[in-house]
């Protein structure tokens, strides 16, 4: 997955988000279109169909730009899942049209409660009730965990849409030791995330996970990329200090630095996960 933040803007300040902190919105600083369109063509140039995330730390559907980036990234990448997750607080029915019709194949919607306020299971359902009749479509409840998750999934044409609401004291993560919600003393579970995922800022740095972001003084050191007219995609993915992560992260073991305290993707140490660790360790290696 390529994860791209096309934007810097974000409405809200949730207490479980680096934004309740960080400032995401007293302006609104766009990711160059020149770089975008040199995203594109990367990609392009091994015809990718695996999946782009319009996600980070933004709210993708709050600057209707997305609609052009969107219709770029489906003329360029005909096979790939365009996918966004949303916080629902833009999103209409005649605006959900209006992104399929650029191109969306997949969609999440949090249902949130108010900034600071912590999760309520009766709240949330109700929410989500109101944002279903909001959009019109027909829907399908697929799980209600009380006093941790609920979840439905919603109809229309051939996309997939996802609408929950999650409880970040229990299920939530530290965001790289940014926010206080959810951590361990010691982390042994290995994180595959730099494998599968490259997370690409809107200023175009390029970070080991969606957890770590390069607009946090914290985690300025752990910018691993740049990209520019001289550095691609695949140079960026492939950079050395993207393999030192990847390395440091993929036995079972105490991890170190901001992965120490993170229960972000936790492998529970079975038989069938010790293979693939010991494959991908080995690929390493070789």
């Amino acid at each position: 997955m390529v994860e791209i933040e096309v934007f810097s803007y974000c409405n809200r300040r949730c207490w479980f988000c680096p934004n309740s902190r960080i400032d995401r919105i007293s302006k609104n600083d766009y990711m160059d279109p020149h770089l975008y369109e040199r995203i594109m063509r990367d990609l392009a140039s091994v015809n990718y169909s695996k999946t782009i995330s319009y996600s980070r730390y933004n709210e993708p559907l709050s600057d209707r730009v997305i609609l052009q980036r969107l219709a770029e990234a489906r003329g360029a990448l005909p096979n790939a899942l365009l996918h966004t997750n949303t916080n629902g607080d833009y999103l209409t029915a005649a605006y959900l049209r209006e992104l399929y019709h650029a191109g969306l194949n997949s969609l999440n919607i949090q249902v949130y409660l108010g900034n600071d306020e912590r999760y309520d299971h009766g709240k949330v359902k109700q929410r989500m009730s109101l944002m279903v009749a909001k959009l019109g479509l027909p829907f399908e409840m697929t799980g209600d965990i009380d006093n941790s998750w609920v979840e439905a999934q919603l109809f229309y044409e051939d996309m997939k849409i996802r609408i929950y609401g999650r409880n970040f004291s229990e299920n939530g993560a530290n965001r790289g030791g940014l926010v206080q919600v959810r951590s361990c003393e010691s982390r042994t579970s290995p994180c595959l995330s730099p494998f599968f995922h490259l997370c690409i800022d809107f200023n175009g740095n390029v970070v080991p996970c969606c957890n770590i972001r390069s607009d946090a003084m914290e985690h300025a050191p752990y910018v691993v990329a740049t990209l520019s007219r001289h550095v691609n995609v695949f140079q960026a993915y492939a950079d050395s200090a993207l393999v030192s992560w990847r390395r440091g992260l993929i036995g079972f073991g105490p991890k170190s630095g901001v992965c120490a305290s993170c229960l972000f993707g936790i492998h529970e140490p079975t038989q069938e996960n010790l293979q693939k660790n010991r494959s991908l360790t080995k690929l390493i290696q070789d």
